[in-house]
Order: structure tokens, then sequence, then C-alpha cells
């Protein structure tokens, strides 16, 4: 048999295992997300970073198979991990918003619907949370304006996950501290 139909034969198995072992892992996550009571953009985002590093795996041991010898995958990693790395440096923030953003779509009891407080001195918020996107938390306030934290503030920030009777409750408070001043006046 020719060296080729080999290379094809240790293609196709390494395709069909790594998507077996990508269809597990996905499982897993998304049984993961129905226990939590996660939103579904969180399950769809969290497939297709699933989904990128599978491709990246597929490719490295394609290369090997087709005969890209160790040093020019070497030195092509090398080069792609240095222009990250340049410009990571150049945007740390980016790098710590992502991790950060991460930390909130996995481990962070908060997801979107919720409505939550953060306990700050300076400023205090509530809201209720609009969307969790991989650098930032968007945030609807009891007068309809979205504000947009960043994932890394958020995850520093110290957070109380209200039920909704708390927040519309506060929301009514605060129109009835307004009026009664209204009335002062």
């Amino acid at each position: 048999m020719p060296l080729i139909y080999y290379d094809v034969f240790q293609s196709v198995g390494i395709l069909l295992i790594l998507l077996l072992i990508r269809y597990m892992v996905v499982r897993l996550v998304v049984k993961r997300f129905l226990k939590a009571n996660f939103d579904i953009t969180r399950k769809q985002i969290a497939i297709k970073l699933i989904n990128i590093f599978f491709f990246v795996i597929l490719a490295f041991f394609m290369a090997a198979i087709w005969g890209l010898s160790g040093a020019q995958v070497l030195t092509y990693v090398t080069s792609a991990l240095t222009i990250l790395g340049v410009a990571f440096f150049a945007q740390w923030s980016l790098l710590s918003n992502i991790t950060s953003g991460l930390i909130l779509f996995f481990n962070h009891p908060l997801k979107i619907g919720d409505y939550v407080e953060i306990i700050d001195k300076d400023f205090p918020m509530e809201g209720r949370v609009e969307n969790i996107t991989l650098f930032f938390l968007h945030l609807r306030n009891k007068n309809d304006q979205v504000y947009t934290l960043s994932n890394t503030v958020v995850v520093q920030k110290t957070m109380r996950i209200l039920k909704p009777e708390e927040f519309f409750e506060h929301q009514r408070q605060s129109k009835n501290k307004e009026i009664s001043e209204e009335n002062m006046l």
C-alpha cells in the first residue's frame, strides 16, 4: 500500500477520534449549562471556544501526519505566539478582560437576566444584566440606561444578586423618595 494511503487513513482516524472527543466534551458542557440554568448565548460561545481549541489540535496533528517537521511547526507556532504576545503586551487589559469574561461565564453565579447590585462606595449600581460578552457586561439600570462594565471590574467588585421583587422594590422606594423631595420643595 502506498505511503499516501497510510497518511490518509491516519488523517481520517485522527479526525474521527477528535470529533468523538469533541462531541463528548460538548455534551458535558451543555449538561453543565443546563444544570446551572445558564443562558443560551453562554453555551454558544463556549461551544465556539471548544471548536477553536479542537481545530488547533487537529491542525497540529495534520501537520505532523503530512510531513511538516517539528522545526517548521515550531517556527510557525513561535512566530504566531510572538505576534500575539506583542499584541497582548500592548493591550494587556484585553487579555485580562477575556480571562475575566471566561471566569464570569463558567464560574460566577451571575447570568443574563439577573438583577444585581454592585456594592461600591464610590459608584454603587443596580440593574438587570443584559449581556455578558468576552470583554464587557451590559447592565440596564432603573432609568432604562445601559451601562457597559469591563469584565475585570465586575470580577473585582462585590455583587449581590437580587430577586426581581427586591430590585423593583428598590425602584419604587427611589421614586417615592424623589416624589417626596419634590413635594418638600
